[in-house]
């Protein structure tokens, strides 16, 4: 099964070369990427090859996999495609893009989907119709990143919204929950246990002024996303880089429009 075409990535990179074995991963990743897809061919499919995937060395997970497969069985037609939708498209708490919930409508946002448009770039991925920062540009990023890189990557920008997520996905009894936690369990077996969601963290989130813009879990005093995983540009290893929020007072010096023929013209002309 696992040579069907729909279960490894849109890297042309790895398609172009054969000899280059594909990494078990990959493969989860790689499923978990046409899964966390809008609903198409293959579907049920690729939830029996993630179960056989995961049941030996991720028992939980497994279990997880096993009720959404439950669960796909007892959808009618359109069904899953009208949960898929409800869940992901409709519900800003469960958006799969993990930018939104690392910094909501802060403009630190822009910054980070110039960043995951490079790193696409960089590993050959094809963009979708979906944002950078959607998990189904994610994973792949994380499946053909260095080693250090993705668990770098995956502890300052996509535990915390994986997390977050998981927290919307239960409280309303989403069949996809399986497969958000399944994601968790798979990152955290290559690349060390992450911070759970707190109880506490709702009402940090509330605090402005020690969590300026900021949308996700991240506790006061804690890493920055984008300082623990800095932006294109900055020196490797750095930590120098100091973002500072955008300032929305643009003021023109008396002087600055002497000599250049501009003009403010009134309000009134101007409709």
């Amino acid at each position: 099964m696992h040579d069907l075409p729909i279960v490894n990535f849109s890297n042309t990179k790895a398609m172009e070369s054969e000899e280059e074995p594909v990494s078990e991963i990959e493969r989860i990743l790689g499923t978990l990427t046409r899964l966390l897809s809008y609903p198409g061919e293959h579907y049920d499919q690729l939830v029996e090859m993630l179960y056989l995937m995961v049941q030996n060395e991720l028992p939980e997970a497994a279990k997880g996999i096993s009720a959404f497969g439950q669960y796909l069985e007892r959808c009618k037609e359109n069904e899953l495609e009208e949960a898929y939708t409800g869940t992901f498209d409709v519900n800003p708490a469960c958006a799969l893009e993990i930018g939104w919930h690392l910094f909501g409508e802060d403009y630190m946002r822009g910054q980070f989907l110039v960043r995951m448009r490079q790193e696409l770039a960089k590993y050959e991925i094809s963009e979708s119709g979906e944002l950078p920062d959607h998990l189904t540009h994610v994973l792949p990023v994380v499946a053909f990143m260095p080693e250090e890189e993705a668990r770098q990557f995956s502890h300052a920008c996509v535990f915390p919204a994986l997390h977050k997520m998981q927290v919307s996905l239960d409280k309303n009894n989403s069949p996809y929950r399986h497969l958000i936690r399944c994601l968790t369990l798979v990152l955290e077996q290559h690349f060390g246990p992450s911070q759970p969601w707190g109880e506490n963290d709702e009402n940090i989130l509330q605090n402005t002024v020690e969590f300026p813009g900021q949308n996700g879990p991240r506790r006061p005093g804690g890493d920055d996303p984008l300082r623990a995983f800095p932006m294109p540009g900055a020196a490797c290893g750095s930590n120098d880089v100091e973002l500072v929020p955008l300032q929305m007072q643009f003021k023109m010096p008396d002087d600055s429009c002497q000599g250049s023929g501009l003009q403010e013209e009134p309000l009134e002309k101007r409709k």
